[in-house]
């Protein structure tokens, strides 16, 4: 039976739930219902790509987490999976009988691609469709706010424009046009703004174009500055981690969370933003020190606050976030439908397994 080796993370289990057999019937429920809101029927799905990979299933899948348990293992794998797993020379001495490795993603500093081909290695990576979503979802964010979305949406009657605080006065259109009818103030044209983002990993990076695409100006900070050409080719701009929060209109946050970006993000930071500047967040709550950004909030610094993530899911009603009319909250779903998921799954073991039986 193949040995698959799989870097723990709760979108990699479906490898376990989809490919192994002795996969418990308690997880295998918990991915039902996880998809079942886009694939409700979740088991002949995997009926379907079961028979779909004749050379993987069944395989032996087994979940690591820690550098050692990937070692212990990797003599008598045969594919490895891995998201930020370092495979090198060390690596690949210990996996005799490894024929690919599979980055779930398409970003592959973790992986010594040099060291893979003398070995014989064939080393796989994935565009995620999930992570395309995460881009667009930022960018919706981005663009709802510079054009006030929340607060101008279904605003197109003399009533509702009164009641929101923008009484009627009609232009003299015998000399101008009429557009904006409702006097909406603090619209922003996002092409020629700045946009910083806080890490440039696998949604940062498909971030990056489309906010090119617009016009913006980019930049970005990560800890490890990117080579010279790639910054070039995503045109890119890097900042110090304070530079980027004082030099542009936007921040976008982009970082993993751990114990080293608990509220990374604080009221130093967030005092150096330009006033009435946008913060959106679409990683992690924790990485934003709350108490610090409603303080900013009602010193009216920001121009705005897009959220995908909340500290608590689902909110509390009297959630204080949810009290400011600059702040657009959606509930935790930038990755968009779950067939994301599965695509990026079948995509990656077709290919697997094409190699495999070539």
């Amino acid at each position: 039976m193949l040995k698959i080796l799989v870097e723990e993370d709760r979108i990699l289990r479906l490898m376990q739930v989809l490919l192994d057999p002795s996969c418990t019937a308690e997880r295998l429920a918990a991915f039902a219902d996880f998809n079942s809101t886009d694939q409700p029927d979740f088991q002949g799905w995997l009926e379907q790509m079961r028979a779909a990979l004749p050379a993987l299933y069944p395989a032996q899948i087994v979940l690591f987490q820690t550098e050692e348990e990937m070692h212990s293992h990797l003599p008598d794998t045969d594919v490895l999976i891995v998201e930020s797993a370092t495979v090198g020379s060390t690596e690949l001495g210990l996996a005799k009988r490894l024929k690919v490795v599979q980055n779930f993603g398409q970003l592959t500093f973790n992986i010594d691609q040099s060291a893979c081909a003398q070995q014989g290695v064939e080393v796989f990576t994935l565009r995620r469709r999930t992570n395309i979503a995460m881009a667009e979802h930022t960018m919706t964010l981005l663009l709802a706010m510079a054009k006030r979305m929340p607060l101008i949406s279904g605003l197109v009657t003399s009533n509702r424009l009164a009641e929101a605080g923008f009484p009627i006065r009609p232009y003299d259109k015998r000399h101008t046009a009429g557009a904006n009818f409702g006097r909406i103030p603090k619209l922003q044209t996002i092409s020629g703004m700045r946009l910083g983002l806080l890490g440039l990993g696998e949604i940062g990076y498909e971030v990056a174009p489309l906010a090119n695409a617009f016009g913006m100006q980019v930049s970005y900070y990560k800890r490890s500055r990117l080579p010279a050409t790639l910054e070039e080719s995503l045109r890119l701009k890097y900042l110090s981690l304070e530079a980027l929060f004082s030099e542009n209109d936007f921040v976008s946050v982009h970082i993993p969370f751990n114990e080293e970006t608990t509220g990374l993000v604080n009221q130093k930071l967030l005092g150096l933003m330009p006033q009435g500047a946008f913060l959106i967040n679409t990683s992690r709550a924790q990485i934003v020190d709350e108490k610090d950004l409603i303080d900013a909030l009602s010193a009216g610094r920001l121009g705005g606050v897009g959220l995908d993530v909340m500290r608590q899911e689902p909110a509390a009603e009297d959630d204080p976030l949810l009290q400011f009319a600059e702040v657009l909250v959606t509930p935790h779903l930038g990755g968009a439908s779950r067939m994301n998921g599965l695509n990026d799954a079948q995509e990656m073991l077709l290919r697997i397994q094409q190699h495999l039986v070539q």
